[in-house]
């Protein structure tokens, strides 16, 4: 199956206007994968291979929504011929940055829709099932990144589960109009932080703004005594210095 025009312009745009490793809210994943799974029993179905394309965009907290499409397709052994199996859903990514690249766990809802399909002389049924499963990105240069995961889908109604996984490349950058980044990882979006440098650990306000509620110019977050008397001098990490004599 060839990807779509508009997943493959997506691409482009994305490699050629990001930096690497964007791995921030409001920046866009698209990825283009190869796709297996091992069994469709619901619709006699062997194991299938096909293509796959993901599209996602990273929330606060390392959190993502990403939508997919997949198309595989599988052996129907009961009549002996191929069908289409297409599976699209929607699933919330929890990732967990490790270096430039990261990990991440998956959690989702779609459906299985079918065309050519026979099940006991009768047309296959489309169906939803769950999917869960985990994966990872390997950087391999500029705003690429290999991608693998492993999944499973389940429809415990029908008594469906299947494994599969998947393979290809992920490109990562950019920035969705609708969510606002957040440079200096405070939780305050740019848009409303009006001390853009905050250091990491800091405790900030609602403008972004790092707090010092015992005013020893230390940021609460940081300082590790935070009741300190008021005009006590302090160490670099906000505890009564050591005098001297």
């Amino acid at each position: 199956m060839r990807l779509s025009t508009w997943t493959l312009a997506a691409l482009t745009a994305v490699i050629c206007s990001t930096p690497a490793a964007a791995q921030r809210p409001g920046a866009i994943e698209v990825s283009a994968l190869g796709v297996w799974h091992n069994k469709t029993t619901t619709m006699d179905g062997l194991r299938g291979f096909g293509a796959g394309a993901r599209i996602g965009i990273w929330l606060p907290a390392n959190f993502e929504i990403e939508g997919q499409l997949d198309y595989t397709s599988p052996r129907n052994w009961a009549v002996d011929n191929r069908f289409q199996l297409f599976h699209a859903a929607g699933s919330l990514l929890y990732n967990i940055p490790v270096g430039t690249g990261s990990v991440y766990l998956r959690g989702g809802f779609g459906k299985l829709i079918q065309k050519n399909c026979i099940y006991n002389t009768v047309p296959c049924s489309s169906h939803s099932a769950l999917t869960a499963a985990g994966g990872f990105r390997v950087p391999v240069g500029g705003s690429v990144s290999f991608r693998a995961e492993g999944m499973i889908r389940n429809r415990s109604a029908y008594s469906y589960t299947s494994f599969g996984a998947s393979l290809g490349f992920s490109v990562l950058g950019g920035r969705a109009g609708g969510i606002d980044a957040d440079a200096d990882g405070d939780g305050v979006g740019n848009r409303r932080d009006r001390c853009g440098a905050t250091p990491r650990g800091a405790l900030v306000d609602e403008r972004g703004c790092p707090t010092d509620r015992d005013a020893d110019g230390v940021f609460d977050g940081i300082d590790r005594c935070p009741g300190t008397p008021r005009g006590t001098t302090v160490d670099a990490i906000g505890c009564p210095a050591k005098s001297d004599d």
